[in-house]
């Protein structure tokens, strides 16, 4: 568990960072959407993995393994998708404040 707190950071850092060169770099609207897009297709791989469409393995004395990778990942992913919530707001508040300016 004590692994899971700095992994969560690194993982929010990481897509924050992608996601801010998107939206910043890129012209399109669906450019700046590549980020989200791989996000959402995770999420619902491990969706998919936690309610076991891909079969069902056991951990031994945990239970069931794959709610177990999945919920684990799931997390981590989550922790993702704040950063890119972040960089979308950082990116909304700097196109305002252009606008504004101009």
């Amino acid at each position: 568990m004590p692994l899971l707190i700095p992994l969560m950071a690194v993982c929010s850092i990481i897509a924050f960072a992608v996601q801010s060169l998107f939206c910043f770099k890129a012209k399109r609207f669906a450019v700046k959407l590549i980020p989200v897009y791989i996000s959402a297709v995770l999420a619902l791989f491990f969706a998919l993995m936690y309610f076991g469409a891909f079969g069902q393995w056991s951990a031994g004395l945990l239970g069931n393994g794959q709610e177990l990778v999945a919920g684990f990942f799931l997390i981590i992913l989550g922790c993702g998708f704040i950063g890119d919530i972040v960089a979308w707001a950082l990116w909304f508040a700097c196109a305002k404040m252009k606008n504004k300016g101009a």
